[in-house]
């Protein structure tokens, strides 16, 4: 008895200690989950906040709201529902060749249909290798039935972004990194304001007449878009200017000389792109044996980068001679350069990046340089 009376004491306070827990923790999360309520975001974090949350599915289909409060002629990015090359997931250089010239008749015939519906409009830029798009200069009129088309997936504004440049490679340990493999055999894009390929650090002759002849005296010399037997070089192997040298101040205005506008310069904005190529294989960079491809879509005279340019060099990275077979695609594409804020699924760079590693690319993209506060890695 004296067993039993001490078993059913011990049941019972077994039992109003699981009795009294289960009243207790459903409180206490109840507590917590008031208090999170009560805590805000930072204003200017709640003044970006969306009325209807973006969702992978939404944004696809959307076209961008801010296109549609707009007015008159608008540079509006197109991307369409079939797959672009990198997509298609093809298996052999002459599969992916096809699907470029499938992608350029589909682009094609609905350009013709925009324009018979639209007479002014015009298409700017198209890219059928890390993304199936194209850029259109039209009339806001014309947005909705635009988007409309049965081929269209989304339809959203060209978004440009901004330079931004880390600490060298002492700062982020990278010294051991070179006594390794020096990066022999890697081919880099530095997607930037371009490479002074001149440079000593590149094996250039490092001087004010070399970099003369290839760029010139102003952002207006006729030198800076030539190549002039100058370049290609050892070291930089490759490269295109996608921008110009007047951009945003004027128009794109591509050319095949990807050369940095330098300090000699009294209109440059800096030489951004030579820096940032320099740390990645410069003489005393991370990697000083890689094969770097200057691809110029940052502006010469301000910290902008075209969003048109940026898709071009993109597509430029991932099939460097254009032929649709991307076997001569680069290893690594570095963007020193982003925006504040945004999410893989509602940026369309960042889907052009998702394009490329599908070809087997590697991208590099600032992150962290907009300071200690949410968010702080951005698009793309």
């Amino acid at each position: 008895m004296l067993i039993r009376k001490f078993t059913l004491s011990a049941a019972a306070g077994v039992l109003t200690f699981v009795a009294a827990s289960s009243i207790a923790l459903p409180t206490q999360a109840a507590d917590r989950a008031a208090a999170r309520t009560v805590r805000t975001a930072p204003a200017s974090i709640e003044r970006l906040r969306l009325a209807t949350p973006l969702t992978r599915e939404n944004a696809r289909s959307a076209i961008d709201p801010v296109l549609l409060r707009s007015n008159g002629s608008q540079q509006v990015l197109v991307r369409f529902r079939s797959p672009s090359v990198a997509e298609s997931n093809v298996t052999n250089p002459a599969d992916g060749i096809m699907r470029r010239e499938e992608i350029r008749i589909e682009q094609n015939t609905f350009v013709n249909r925009v324009q018979r519906l639209a007479p002014g409009a015009r298409m700017i830029a198209e890219v059928q290798g890390v993304l199936n798009a194209v850029v259109l200069q039209a009339d806001s009129a014309t947005i909705r039935q635009i988007a409309a088309d049965p081929s269209v997936a989304r339809v959203s504004r060209v978004i440009d972004y901004k330079l931004d440049l880390s600490e060298t490679v002492p700062y982020i340990t990278a010294s051991k990194l070179q006594r390794v493999n020096k990066g022999r055999g890697v081919k880099v894009a530095v997607l930037d304001s371009g490479i002074d390929y001149t440079h000593a650090a590149f094996g250039g002759p490092g001087t004010a007449a070399a970099y003369a002849a290839a760029y010139g005296t102003s952002t207006t010399d006729a030198r800076n878009t030539t190549r002039d037997g100058l370049f290609p070089t050892a070291r930089v192997v490759q490269g295109f200017d996608f921008v110009g040298e007047a951009w945003p101040n004027g128009d794109l205005a591509p050319d095949p000389d990807p050369i940095d506008c330098g300090p000699t310069v009294i209109d440059c904005a800096g030489s951004h792109g030579t820096h940032v190529a320099d740390i990645i294989g410069g003489a005393a960079g991370v990697a000083p044996k890689v094969k770097l491809y200057a691809v110029k879509v940052c502006s010469a005279v301000t910290t902008s980068c075209s969003g048109v340019a940026l898709l071009q060099g993109m597509e430029y990275a991932a099939d460097p001679n254009g032929d649709g077979d991307t076997s001569d695609r680069v290893d690594i594409i570095n963007m020193s350069l982003g925006s504040p804020y945004g999410q893989p699924f509602d940026d369309d760079l960042a889907a052009a990046v998702q394009g490329a590693t599908k070809l087997g690319i590697l991208t590099v993209a600032s992150a962290g340089t907009s300071s200690d506060k949410p968010y702080v890695t951005g698009s793309p």
